[in-house]
């Protein structure tokens, strides 16, 4: 069973990190750890067989959305109108049953900081893969 773990986050996270355009409130040694500690957890998977891909996003300041009107697409910048809490990664893991996805991303949350959102993958027939 394939589950998506998304990873959300008010978008201050990037600038307590040191990843943004504000000042960081972490330290080094709280951002390395932050990364030593998600680095293995993304190693534990893959050495399970579980992690199917995982990647953290860039600052929305980076995001840009786009739609089509008029039968043309048209861009705009930021993710989302207004929102304080953006996505900030995701992470697709393979697992024998739920209980072992919930594990794991209660796992996450805790590395993370933050609550993440478990969602089954579905196919294109949209069933759960």
């Amino acid at each position: 069973m394939k589950y998506m773990i998304m990873t959300f986050g008010d978008v201050s996270a990037w600038d307590t990190l040191g990843l943004g355009a504000g000042e960081a409130t972490w330290s080094e040694e709280e951002v390395a750890e932050h990364f030593r500690a998600m680095s293995a957890f993304y190693a534990d998977l893959a050495d399970s067989g579980e992690m199917v891909t995982g990647y953290g996003l860039a600052d929305p300041s980076h995001a840009m959305t786009v739609e089509i009107r008029d039968g043309r697409p048209v861009t705009s910048d930021g993710p989302y109108a207004e929102a304080k809490e953006v996505l900030a990664g995701f992470g697709v893991i393979d697992v024998a049953s739920h209980d072992r996805a919930v594990e794991l991303a209660a796992r996450f949350a805790g590395i993370v900081r933050t609550r993440v959102e478990l969602r089954p993958v579905m196919d294109g027939s949209g069933q759960e893969m």
